[in-house]
């Protein structure tokens, strides 16, 4: 007891005989200023060994760095908390104990620092070896060593840029509780310079700093949404938005949508590969510069699908887009195969924002867009004779799906709107997920729920997790979503709460040593979901040839070829690999 109370001591900084201030070079003085506390270190030796422990994806340094440097200045944090307490505790109890040694504080100080460096020495090699491991399971290649060497520099620039704010917050803290002490007791110019500190930064953080970033985001990604990759052209046929005869003009489809109308397969590529004539697939999308509101774009929408003639093909698929107006060209693509080109998929934009900024900041345009755009082609779908109306399938993926969801107030509701629907990667947050996943039959896990024996809903887990895709009843339900995707798996529970797919058997390209850690494991898939879609396909994000399947089981053409399956499943997954390029 004694040993401890000792090295919580703050005031055990070994500053006893060290020259004054003044002195000390500047840097000697920066490095004064920012002396660490004892307890908040050991907490930040623990955090960051934790930080390196296994996770759903192979990192990039400056990915595990940033992790590694945020989490250590949590446990610093939490260190200096509970250092706190216990002094406190200990003042009332046995002050004698906060006034150790010089010897004593050497010893404290030396074996921390040895026991730090032991540690954070085991836990780089444990996560290279666990890096190699999971990069071994999806076929990336392993980095070097500077990899590590770069984790611990930047790991520490982060670290010291976070504990320097604090030192400014505590000194603006300390300032004010000074200037309020000359007219009120100590004890009450303390709580109102906590008071006031922590309310101008709470302040700035929400009514300054959070609105200004959000805006400064918004402005850049919507002069992004103005861009024109290269090689997307204006499509010349009529059954593609920004066509001739469009309603909507190529300039207003905004980058994500001006790629999805001038991708995909030609009448002649179709053709080649079916050896019937084709058609030309209908793809329909309006973008969020066409109407100031949901309802508007969504009624724009229905006006361009009958325009291009949607209502007349086979299946029509209605998409909730991603943040920025992104249809996964492979789901389109595999569908659009499938059918031979007698097809329409319709989609719309509401927002220039990424998903993960969409996720955090609104996610109420995309619950709006996803019903709003459901709702207007289900009613313009029941105008027609049912003999005259197309397959009706829902499909989202990742926000998208969330969105698409919102159409819906429950699995009977949605099966008795629609012909099936596809889910492909959703959050944690996506209703009827969330729903299916609470009265999952007993036994069945959570990452992979059976519910009522899988009739009519299947969760499947992609290739390397086979599954009879067969439905009993329809119409079908799919939710495809890979063990180790962190979209799926992401939530602000994981801060504080171990879930449940952490206790169970993990999928077969999830480490086995994957364990939750307070904190840690929160920032750890957080950074996960920025790499998510550039590993391989069959992993993380990344779907590919495996939305062959899912259509499969979804939605089945009359005539297709079981033969021509795997062949298909490789054209989709080049055609996505492309996209998604190497993993960095």
């Amino acid at each position: 007891m004694v040993v401890v109370t000792q090295l919580l001591d703050r005031g055990a900084s070994v500053r006893r005989g060290l020259p004054s201030v003044r002195e000390i070079p500047v840097l000697g003085r920066f490095l004064s200023w920012l002396r660490p506390d004892y307890g908040g270190l050991i907490g930040a030796a623990c955090f960051f060994c934790w930080s390196l422990t296994p996770t759903l994806l192979p990192r990039t340094w400056i990915y595990q760095a940033l992790v590694s440097g945020l989490t250590a200045t949590i446990g610093y944090a939490l260190g200096v908390l509970i250092g706190w307490v216990v002094r406190l505790f200990v003042r009332r109890m046995r002050p004698e104990l906060l006034a150790p040694s010089r010897r004593t504080q050497l010893i404290a100080w030396w074996g921390l620092a040895g026991m730090t460096a032991a540690a954070v020495a085991w836990y780089l090699a444990d996560n290279a070896a666990w890096q190699t491991e999971l990069r071994a399971l999806m076929d990336v290649e392993s980095p070097g060593p500077n990899h590590y060497l770069l984790i611990l520099l930047v790991a520490g620039a982060v670290f010291v840029v976070f504990l320097a704010l604090a030192r400014l917050v505590r000194g603006a803290s300390r300032r004010l509780r000074r200037f309020f002490a000359r007219w009120v007791p100590p004890a009450v110019a303390l709580v109102a310079s906590v008071l006031c500190v922590g309310g101008l930064t709470f302040w700035s953080w929400t009514g300054l700093l959070y609105p200004t970033l959000l805006g400064v985001a918004n402005d850049a990604f919507a002069a992004v949404n103005m861009e024109t990759e290269a090689g997307n052209n204006a499509p010349g046929s009529v059954t593609h938005s920004g066509g001739p005869g469009s309603l909507v003009t190529w300039a207003s489809l905004g980058r994500k949508g001006r790629e999805f109308v001038s991708s995909g397969p030609t009448v002649d590529e179709l053709t080649v590969f079916s050896g019937r004539p084709a058609l030309d697939p209908v793809r329909a999308y309006v973008g969020m510069d066409s109407a100031e509101t949901p309802a508007g774009l969504a009624s724009l929408a229905v006006r361009e699908l009958e325009r291009a003639g949607g209502f007349n093909r086979q299946v029509l698929v209605v998409v909730t887009t991603t943040g920025t107006g992104w249809v996964d060209g492979a789901a389109a693509d595999a569908l659009e195969y499938l059918y031979n080109g007698d097809s329409a998929i319709v989609a719309l934009q509401y927002s220039y924002l990424p998903s993960w900024i969409s996720f955090v900041a609104d996610q109420e345009q995309v619950r709006l867009a996803g019903q709003a755009l459901f709702e207007a082609v289900h009613e313009a779908w029941l105008e027609r004779l049912p003999s005259q109306r197309p397959k009706l399938i829902v499909y989202g993926e990742s926000l998208g799906a969330m969105g698409s969801a919102s159409a819906f107030d429950s699995l009977d509701d949605l099966r008795s709107k629609v012909d099936g629907a596809l889910w492909v990667g959703s959050p944690s947050r996506h209703s009827l997920r969330t729903e299916l996943t609470a009265r999952r039959d007993p036994g069945s896990p959570a990452r992979l729920p059976v519910v009522d024996g899988g009739r009519e809903v299947k969760f499947w887990g992609g290739w390397q997790e086979p599954l009879d895709l067969e439905f009993d009843e329809g119409p079908p339900v799919l939710f495809l979503q890979h063990a180790s995707d962190p979209v799926t798996l992401w939530s602000w529970d994981l801060m504080f709460e171990q879930p449940e797919w952490i206790d169970e058997e993990h999928g077969p390209d999830v480490l086995p040593s994957l364990d939750w850690y307070p904190f840690v494991t929160f920032w750890q898939v957080t950074a996960d979901m920025a790499l998510s879609a550039t590993v391989p396909a069959g992993h993380g994000h990344n779907y590919g040839g495996e939305l062959v399947d899912a259509w499969l089981a979804v939605a089945p053409p009359d005539d297709w070829p079981a033969e021509r399956t795997e062949e298909l499943r490789d054209m989709v997954h080049s055609f996505q690999d492309q996209k998604t390029g190497p993993f960095g």
